[in-house]
């Protein structure tokens, strides 16, 4: 069959003959048959198909676009190049064939595929500044469009695809002219964009070089979903680029390239490996829009040197830099950098009207003083807007090793100061009446129902991190928190049906790590849910990954116990090990009764008797806690009864069922059928059976 002219209408048994007689063989060129009738067609008919060559290369005027980024007057669109254009490789090896219903029976659409460079770019909090200012965002994006962001992509050879909602889908020739291009566009709008920070322009960009199918004048395939997957892990007012693009950019962009590793993103089976282009300080930190202006910020100020010891300067200012670096690990907390609180070094200004000109809540100062052989350390964690110091401490030290000395006066300092803010932030939230507060005050308030381990405080909680998911969707925390949430509901035996509700805990925590790829939380939630799915390897590479990214979180720690209590084999050492690391980071953490739980535990796992005094120990010292959940008082009782300490299991059962009434036997056998749960249904079956006896209902 020779190429006629453009199209040829073909009835619904043609098609079938066709495809039949053919069996999708490729041709030359791509098919492309319209439903139109043949008499409205400038074509010649023919028994098959009228085939075309692909159309002339040149660019023409399009109509213009039409949405919020619509082309101010006198601006026209750029319409897409040819399937095979001068400078774009076409790898089309054969056409895709497409049927699709219409009028006078199928249409045979073919669709060429090329290696191209494909940025998707998307606005920062679009729902928020609509909701704030409709026609002022609208104009200013319109400003935006015509005197920065459409000129350069004209600069670059480039070409808008189409715009999606609040983002734009682009097409360039090159990898190179692409990434100049977006960075072009990022330092502009970040000079343009003074205003209050709640109310800028920020842009996520990311830039992808592979196959895409064209179809007409769209782009569509895995080519385009790993660019939208690429911006959406970029950070406001920053760019994200693929492997691809990185191998051809290297040398010839003026921006530093920070590898990001290997990233799973949503419907794309392979990890995606994932570089950041550095804009020289103009990139936003990661923060929910909602949330930027009310998340906890924090300066640590350059400590004294009470020496009078030019000498060691050093060392003060070297615990300085490992605390900016240990408390940057806490995505909840915006840390000021070095360069910036260095420059009040020697200052002898008030603690307040610094911190007024950092514009943070809080500030961390301290001094070092050395005599002989000792040091003395000492730290305080004050509270800006009223001077208040909110906690203190001092430590005195021999001088043997400074790495190691400097390495712990820093966990000493960090794993002080973040339990005491994170306590004074709940404090503060559960003063404000709920409809005022933000989607970080909602968190942190319903936190505080999380952790009274009852079920209302859990419910109450649930509806807080709901209430907050509502009012920022892209808050990767409030994710991370509902992942926990899960994790605790469904391992405190409340799940009524445990299967869904894991599904759940699973979509927020990879929602979470989705928003925030370096937000510890969001894994380690992560790494114990998929433990709980029985996913021994993908649990541990979470963690990891947790631990990598913040060592200095208690939480961590309980959740690697708890992902090792679910193996098929579980490692009692470890468990206890990880529990009784966790109590070292922070003793007192909200969750620190279940810290104790876990290395009671532990002893059971290892094959101890009930009866063995450390494992009564450990799990009383749980029950010692205010906000301790039925579990340990469970536990205790099972202990007393197994020592022959009726009474004292009596009472025990009694506290286990005052926090959790509905709590039966056969309940529990309900609440723990995973398979993972085995090993705790073991160890715990006979001690119930005899507690039935005396007083746990059976039904």
């Amino acid at each position: 069959m020779t190429a006629a002219s453009a199209v040829s209408w073909i009835s619904e048994a043609r098609v079938k003959t066709w495809i039949s007689s053919q069996r999708m063989a490729a041709p030359s060129s791509c098919v492309s048959v319209s439903a139109a009738a043949p008499t409205s067609l400038s074509t010649t008919e023919s028994a098959g198909f009228a085939m075309e060559e692909p159309p002339p290369c040149p660019a023409s005027p399009g109509p213009e676009p039409r949405g919020l980024f619509d082309a101010p007057p006198g601006l026209r669109a750029i319409r897409p190049p040819a399937p095979h254009c001068p400078g774009t490789p076409n790898l089309c090896k054969r056409p895709i064939i497409r049927l699709v219903a219409g009028r006078d029976g199928l249409i045979i659409r073919g669709m060429d595929r090329r290696l191209t460079t494909v940025v998707a770019a998307d606005l920062v909090g679009y729902a928020r500044l609509m909701a704030a200012d409709e026609e002022g965002t609208i104009t200013r994006l319109r400003a935006a469009r015509a005197e920065v962001i459409d000129p350069a992509i004209a600069e670059a050879g480039g070409r808008i695809v189409k715009v999606m909602g609040d983002g734009l889908l682009m097409e360039f020739p090159s990898p190179v002219a692409a990434t100049r291009c977006a960075l072009a566009v990022q330092k502009a709008m970040a000079e343009r964009e003074t205003g209050p920070e709640d109310m800028r322009l920020r842009f996520r960009v990311g830039v992808h070089l592979g196959d895409v199918v064209i179809d007409d004048e769209d782009l569509l395939g895995d080519g385009v979903n790993v660019a939208a997957r690429l911006e959406s892990l970029a950070p406001p007012g920053g760019i994200c680029i693929s492997r691809t693009v990185h191998d051809q950019i290297r040398g010839k962009v003026e921006a530093p390239l920070t590898a990001l590793g290997p990233q799973m993103v949503k419907n794309i089976p392979d990890p995606v490996e994932v570089w950041r282009v550095e804009l020289g300080g103009v990139v936003a930190p990661i923060a929910s829009p909602a949330a930027k202006a009310e998340r906890p910020s924090i300066a640590v100020l350059p400590f004294d040197n009470m020496s009078r010891d030019p000498d060691q300067e050093f060392l003060a200012d070297g615990i300085v830099e490992d605390v900016i670096t240990e408390l940057s690990r806490f995505r909840q907390l915006l840390v000021i950098a070095r360069n910036s609180t260095f420059a009040y070094k020697g200052a002898r200004k008030d603690v307040r009207e610094i911190a007024k000109e950092l514009g943070v809540r809080y500030v961390v100062e301290g001094s070092v003083r050395r005599a002989g052989e000792r040091i003395r350390v000492s730290a305080q964690l004050i509270e800006a807007a009223t001077g208040a110091h909110l906690w203190a401490e001092r430590w005195d030290r021999t001088l043997a090793d400074l790495f190691d000395l400097q390495d712990e006066l820093t966990r000493a300092i960090v794993t002080g100061v973040e339990p005491e803010l994170g306590a004074h932030e709940r404090a503060l939230a559960r003063r404000k009446p709920t409809k005022s507060l933000t989607a970080w005050e909602l968190c942190q308030k319903g936190y505080s129902e999380f952790v009274t381990y009852s079920d209302a405080g859990f419910m109450a909680a649930y509806d807080l991190y709901h209430e907050a998911e509502r009012a920022d969707p892209n808050f990767a925390l409030v994710q991370a928190l509902l992942a926990r949430w899960y994790w605790i509901w469904i391992g405190s035996g409340r799940a009524v049906e445990p299967e869904t509700e894991l599904r759940r805990g699973l979509a927020h925590a990879k929602r979470a790590i989705e928003l925030d790829d370096r937000l510890d939380a969001g894994y380690f939630a992560l790494g114990v849910l998929l433990a709980m799915s029985g996913r021994e390897k993908d649990a541990e590479n979470a963690l990891e990954t947790a631990t990598a990214l913040n060592s200095n979180h208690a939480v961590l720690f309980h959740a690697r116990a708890m992902a090792t209590l679910f193996r098929a084999e579980p490692d009692a050492d470890a468990i206890e090990e990880n529990a009784r690391t966790a109590l070292r980071v922070n003793p007192k953490d909200p969750l620190a009764w279940a810290f104790h739980f876990m290395i009671g535990h532990a002893g059971l796992i290892r094959g101890l008797d009930a009866t063995d005094p450390n494992i009564r120990e450990a799990y009383q010292s749980a029950c010692r806690f205010a906000n301790a959940d039925y579990f340990p008082f469970l536990a205790s009782a099972i202990c007393n009864a197994a020592d022959g300490r009726r009474d004292a299991a009596q009472r025990y059962l009694g506290e286990a069922l005052a926090r959790r009434p509905e709590l039966t036997r056969a309940m529990w056998a309900r609440a723990f059928r995973f398979p993972v749960w085995s090993r705790m249904v073991e160890a715990f079956g006979p001690g119930l059976d005899v507690l039935v006896t005396l007083g746990l209902p059976r039904e």
